[in-house]
């Protein structure tokens, strides 16, 4: 099974999760009040999951719900804060405000569950900050896509591997997770981080300034993954600028973006 959880999922409706999900953050908001703001972030989770529970909730709390992708020998999980009633994730956090990246990790648990519906909840702000998240996209939507391949030049065999690999992730797992589940897989099956995952120097005018690590697919050409949905030109033209520093010929990039596909070969000007 190329998804699966360590506890039974439970898919509901709208209606039925905004009754659960009003009673949990009503809760929330009673621990602020009562204890304030300043508290570490698994204790505000512990809390919240107890309250949960004499209320009446079945609550999974981490590290208990374990969601892994696994495909051949490869395996990555994740661990959500709280699921209540085996339908409800709740994310706890404890910063100075919710950001897009909190958004994207409670949608990859939704998506790597099957649910639809999910809450976000910081207790770092002088009033609780509380967000819905929620998609339409069912596992069935996650396995659409489309493949762009026109600016996609294969320099190599590995190029070719690193295609196929990264097709069969999307048939097994769909679109839309992080994307960071696609890298670390084509790394291990490109050979692992000690042969892929190597230092680069870095040259500007004309001076070394250091080296960085990047994922190689051989010793001149490097591959990137990404989940750019907005400007992805300037994504490409800074990629653009970083190669030109590099003694590599190409970059070949893999953009998931919703449900397109692109593979791009990143070249020198």
């Amino acid at each position: 099974m190329p998804i699966h959880t360590s506890v039974p999922i439970k898919a509901i409706d709208q209606s039925n999760f905004h009754e659960i999900d009003e009673r949990v953050t009503g809760l929330a908001f009673d621990i602020h009040n009562e204890l304030g703001k300043y508290l570490d972030e698994g204790l505000y989770q512990c809390e919240l999951a107890r309250r949960c529970r004499a209320m009446g909730f079945d609550v999974v709390h981490e590290p208990e719900l374990q969601m892994t992708a696994s495909l051949d020998d490869f395996a990555k999980s994740y661990f959500a804060d709280l699921l209540v009633n085996q339908s409800v994730i709740v994310e706890t956090k404890a910063v100075a405000a919710l950001a897009t990246a909190h958004t994207g990790q409670t949608l990859n648990y939704l998506f790597l569950c099957g649910l639809q519906h999910g809450t976000l909840l910081n207790f770092r702000t002088d009033r609780v900050e509380h967000e819905f998240v929620s998609t339409r996209l069912t596992p069935t939507d996650r396995q659409r896509y489309e493949l762009n391949l026109t600016d996609w030049k294969p320099m190599s065999p590995e190029c070719s591997q690193l295609k196929q690999h990264l097709l069969r992730c999307v048939d097994e797992w769909g679109v839309f997770l992080d994307p960071l589940l696609y890298r670390d897989a084509l790394v291990h099956f490109l050979g692992g981080e000690a042969q892929v995952v190597r230092k680069v120097p870095i040259h500007s005018q004309g001076e070394y300034i250091g080296s960085q690590e990047m994922r190689l697919l051989n010793d001149k050409v490097a591959f990137a993954v990404t989940t750019a949905t907005h400007h992805p030109q300037l994504l490409l033209e800074h990629q653009q600028r970083f190669l030109t520093h590099t003694p590599l010929d190409a970059i070949q990039w893999i953009n998931l973006h919703h449900h397109k596909i692109v593979f791009r070969t990143i070249t020198r000007k």
